[in-house]
Formats: C-alpha cells, structure tokens, sequence
C-alpha cells in the first residue's frame, strides 16, 4: 500500500490559476533479494509494481478544471541497505537507498487527461521489524521515498516532485 505526496507550484504562463494536488491510496507488489553481508548489514535489491493514485487539478479564474492523472503505473527498481539491531524476538531495521521510477505508460496509450512523466531518481529511507515464525519470516517496513528530480514533461507545474510513503509486507521462505 503507498500514498504519494506530489510538491510543485504553477507556472508563470498559468498566473492566473490555482494548482492543487489529490494524494489517493495506491498499491504495489514486487520482487526482492536479501544478501547478507553481516550479522548487521543485508543489501536488498527489489523490483515493484506500483499503481499510483495521485492528480493534479488545475483550476483557472473562468472557473473551469482540468485535471491530470499523475504516473498512475510505474516500474520501480529499488537497491535497500539495511542495517539491523540485536534483538530476540523483533529485529528491528532502517533501511536506505536509491529508487529508480519508471512510468508504464507508452506515450501513444496514454489518455490525454494523464500527465507525461519522465524516469527519475528516488532516495528511500524507513524502519521494519523482522519476526522469524516457523516457515516464513514477516518484514513489515514503513518506507518514505523522496522524488529527486522534476518528473512534468508537458511544464504545467513548475518543479513537480513525486514522493510517496509506503507499508510494506515482506515474505520471506
């Protein structure tokens, strides 16, 4: 489960709107390795699938809207660092890294109210807890991804960062 945090402002060719922005639930599931390369230190590479739910309302002085889909399906490929404290029952964790987002949508499907975005850089920075049962381990992490870099290709925000916050589950065998 994620919720994205879009940040811009309008552009000066649009003085005379108001820009808003609508963060949704949205959904991920993916891949991941764990290596371990000490007791306290694992590298964890991931590949997701994340559906997005976010938009951008663009609202000028007559009074009409347009509204933007913002990335609502990207390819996301993650490498984690985690470092782990001792502890018996619940290992706690943080975990930090780089994010590489790319939208899905080709540029020939995508419905004109969907908004072009390009790749970008992410950083990634949470905390988990792992809890060993019997066949499985359970990590559930909270993890914060910070948008580096600009992801508007059509210059209708000024800036526009995506960010988002994400619980996840992990399984593992």
């Amino acid at each position: 489960m994620n919720c994205s945090n879009l940040l811009g402002e309008p552009l000066e060719i649009y003085p005379n709107s108001n820009v808003s922005f609508s963060n949704e639930l949205g959904f991920r599931l993916g891949v991941l390795a764990d290596y371990t390369v000490s007791k306290n230190f694992s590298i964890s590479p991931k590949a997701e699938l994340s559906l997005n739910n976010s938009t951008i309302n663009l609202t000028q002085d007559d009074g009409s809207v347009s509204e933007f889909d913002v990335m609502p399906i990207s390819l996301e490929f993650m490498t984690h660092f985690i470092v782990k404290k001792n502890n018996k029952k619940l290992k706690p964790y943080l975990t930090l890294g780089p994010n590489f987002k790319i939208p899905i949508s080709i540029e020939n499907d995508v419905p004109k109210t969907t908004l072009p975005t390009k790749s970008f850089l992410a950083f990634d920075f949470g905390i988990g807890m792992n809890k060993s049962y019997t066949y499985f381990n359970l990590s559930p992490e909270i993890i914060y991804s910070f948008g580096l870099m600009n992801i508007d290709q059509n210059a209708v925000v000024n800036s526009l960062n995506f960010h988002n916050i994400s619980l996840v589950f992990k399984f593992m065998g």
